[in-house]
């Protein structure tokens, strides 16, 4: 599963989920191309898929803590199945736009490339030893 949010406040935002201190994160801007995402912030889709306002407010982090499945991953169990790439959601913390991409390049027609013109980004594992 790979997390994206439409812009960097929100990346950061998104990817410290608790109070604890500050964790590393790097940012990379993206092109996804040719992908089916579902888009959970419209509400005249949520009937197909039994989807609730309380199942898009599930506390993910809260599941992984407790070592338990979140409905919100069997919704994307399901989308999966009838051929999305990822889902589009709003954002706990702002109105801003987050994608999960639970299929891209290998095997699926949906392309996601990293923009790295400088080629700033390592090139192979050294640079985490």
């Amino acid at each position: 599963m790979l997390y994206l949010s439409a812009d960097p406040t929100t990346a950061m935002v998104e990817s410290q989920p608790s109070l604890d201190p500050f964790k590393p994160v790097t940012l990379i801007s993206y092109v996804l191309r040719n992908a089916r995402v579902f888009d959970t912030r419209d509400p005249n889709t949520h009937a197909q898929y039994d989807i609730t306002p309380d199942l898009l407010a599930t506390n993910w982090y809260t599941h992984v803590v407790e070592q338990t499945q979140a409905p919100t991953w069997d919704l994307a169990d399901t989308l999966a199945a009838d051929g999305f790439h990822g889902a589009s959601y709003a954002s706990m913390q702002n109105d801003l736009e987050n994608v999960a991409l639970w299929a891209w390049n290998l095997n699926s027609e949906a392309i996601l490339r990293v923009i790295d013109q400088d080629r700033r980004l390592p090139t192979n594992d050294k640079s985490w030893r």
